[in-house]
């Protein structure tokens, strides 16, 4: 099975730092590589690439952390903090040795599927799927073809991100409360605003099933903060 080098993608490499995500807050400074070379990359690696409409058939799994798949973001944390795939794990590639350790310690069966990208074009991904295949890890998916999963689903910050986005102007649902969205749903929020729902970490099902409901509702720019409310005060 061949390998991808990425000596020969010179192109590829002088982009792995140029991503922004989603609404969270901005996109791409530069221009990412060109979706046929990503796609032909992880073909040479013997990866299959898959599509946001496959990832999102996986999230009941993924939120009942069933042990069978998993999420992998291989973005700097200031890009995963804004917003990531919820459950992700953010494990950076150019760290990747660095944070393999505490990533081993979750013991990921190394035959679950991981899936590893966002739903861009991402030399990056493609790292991480290198160095984990290293590692043993055998059902690794490039999460690399569009549409971007944040352009079709809800996601989840960190309390820096939700802090962040509060500052930006976000609305805030906290589900202590307003468990069931009355006042949310009553104070008649512009549809184009981004929204933080808040709920404690050891609510996270609850957590996402309400922000499913905000984003159903219409607000595309919905995202799910697990966490002490005060954090993103």
């Amino acid at each position: 099975m061949k390998h991808v080098t990425f000596s020969l993608l010179p192109v590829v490499l002088a982009l792995t730092l140029a991503h922004g995500v989603a609404y969270a807050q901005s996109e791409p400074t530069i221009a990412l590589p060109p979706a046929e070379v990503i796609l032909k990359a992880a073909a040479d690696m013997g990866v299959e690439a898959v599509d946001a409409a496959h990832v999102l058939s996986k999230m009941p799994e993924l939120l009942a952390r069933s042990g069978k798949v998993f999420v992998i973001d291989a973005r700097p944390s200031r890009n995963y903090d804004d917003g990531h795939i919820p459950t992700a794990y953010n494990m950076y590639d150019a760290k990747f040795e660095r944070l393999y350790p505490d990533f081993e310690k979750l013991n990921v069966a190394k035959d679950a599927e991981i899936f590893v990208g966002i739903g861009r074009p991402c030399p990056m991904s493609l790292n991480d799927i290198k160095q984990l295949k290293a590692k043993g890890y055998t059902n690794l998916k490039a999460f690399v073809k569009g549409p971007v999963f944040f352009e079709k689903h809800y996601f989840e910050v960190t309390a820096k991100g939700a802090k962040k986005s509060v500052g930006n102007g976000a609305a805030v649902i906290n589900l202590a409360e307003d468990p069931d969205l009355v006042k949310f749903t009553a104070a008649k929020v512009a549809k184009d605003k981004p929204v933080i729902v808040a709920g404690d970490k050891a609510n996270a099902a609850i957590n996402y099933a309400a922000a499913a409901k905000v984003r159903g509702a219409g607000y595309g720019k919905t995202a799910v903060f697990n966490g002490d409310f005060a954090d993103m005060q």
